[in-house]
Parts: structure tokens; C-alpha cells; sequence
């Protein structure tokens, strides 16, 4: 059984910076709604709390590699002059709404990376504004 990875890849290669973040939302929407659905599933057929899925039984995937990429183009991004600092600003501030979408995806750990995020955007915002 093949694996479905959201985003899909072919979708991230050929799109501009914005369009690439708008395709992880959605993606990431899809991922949750997945991983949300077969939790809801689990719940009610009873399986074992303590039982976890073996990679054979996995059938869906986020696209970690595409986000990662996407976080490493942003932070290469240029700062000057301030208004470059202000569309940086923006972006890292979609991708920690990516991350607060996937933290819903019963992934609590990626709330440090989210606030790191928004603690980023917040700070180029505030140089610019200097």
C-alpha cells in the first residue's frame, strides 16, 4: 500500500514562495483532518491506548522535507532594506500558523517551534518599524 504524503510534491516544485506556503496549509488541514479522523476511528472500534501504529499500517505522511526546504529558503531571505524584513516578517508568520495547524495533529511538541517562529516575525517587524 502506498503511502499519501500531504503536500504532494509535484504540487511544491514549480509554485512561488506564497503559493508554496499556501500548499502546506492545505495541506497540513488535510494531514489533521486525517490524523484527527482515524484517532476518532480508534477511539470507537477500542484499540489499545498503548498499541501504536507500525510504518507498515501507516498509509498517510506529511511532506516534512517541503516544510523544512520552506524554512530554510525563508531564513536565507535578505533583511535589507526594511520593507524585504517585512515580507520575511509575514512569511515566517503563515509558516508558524502551518506549525499551529500540525500541533492540532496531536503533535504537541511543535508548539516551541511555532512560538520560535512568531518570535522571529515579531522581531524583524520591530527593526523595521526602527
Amino acid at each position: 500500500m502506498a503511502i499519501m504524503f500531504y503536500p504532494h510534491e509535484e504540487d511544491m516544485e514549480s509554485s512561488a514562495l506564497p503559493a508554496r506556503l499556501e500548499l502546506l496549509m492545505t495541506g497540513a488541514e488535510r494531514y489533521k483532518s486525517i490524523v484527527l479522523e482515524t484517532a476518532a476511528k480508534s477511539a470507537e472500534v477500542a484499540v489499545d491506548p498503548a498499541k501504536r501504529m507500525v510504518p507498515r499500517e501507516l498509509v498517510y505522511a506529511f511532506n516534512w522535507q517541503e516544510l523544512s526546504r520552506l524554512l530554510r529558503e525563508l531564513r536565507e531571505m535578505p533583511e535589507q532594506p526594511p520593507s524585504a524584513r517585512l515580507t520575511k516578517a509575514g512569511h515566517l508568520a503563515k509558516l508558524a500558523e502551518i506549525y499551529e495547524v500540525l500541533r492540532g495533529a496531536k503533535m504537541p511538541k511543535l508548539e516551541a517551534v511555532r512560538l520560535a517562529l512568531i518570535n522571529e516575525a515579531n522581531q524583524l517587524k520591530s527593526s523595521s518599524a526602527a
